[in-house]
């Protein structure tokens, strides 16, 4: 059975864990900074927005690990990047705060779908980079 490595937690490499969970931090982040926003820009910039979007960001990091954890992180790719970003958004957006519009469901997914956008924008952006 195999075991979780301790010294794979602070590996920055494609294996570790640090950088995905970053990643999924950020574009949770941004995601939910940007969909809470609902157009309007300035009240986006308001401490309340920044705390709310932090505390999915930092909810969907600890999915991330929860799930990486379990997963071969030697194969990697964009719909399981979109997947990760999409399941884990969605959850960090349930526990950060209520939906601002009805259903209750429809703003995590609207979240989750704009954090799956993003991790398949970054996914294309590291791609590119690598090849230029």
């Amino acid at each position: 059975m195999p075991s979780l490595k301790l010294s794979a937690l602070g590996d920055l490499n494609a294996g570790g864990l640090a950088r995905p969970a970053v990643e999924k931090l950020a574009g949770a982040w941004l995601a939910c900074f940007l969909v809470m926003a609902r157009g309007n820009v300035l009240a986006a910039f308001s401490l309340e927005h920044i705390l709310l979007a932090s505390i999915c960001g930092t909810v969907s990091a600890l999915v991330t690990l929860a799930l990486l954890v379990q997963m071969d992180r030697t194969i990697n790719s964009v719909s399981r990047q979109a997947t990760i970003a999409a399941v884990a958004t969605f959850i960090g957006d349930t526990f950060a705060h209520a939906s601002h519009f009805p259903p209750q469901w429809a703003e995590p997914a609207v979240t989750a779908a704009v954090s799956a956008s993003i991790a398949v924008a970054v996914w294309h952006a590291k791609r590119w980079a690598k090849l230029a």
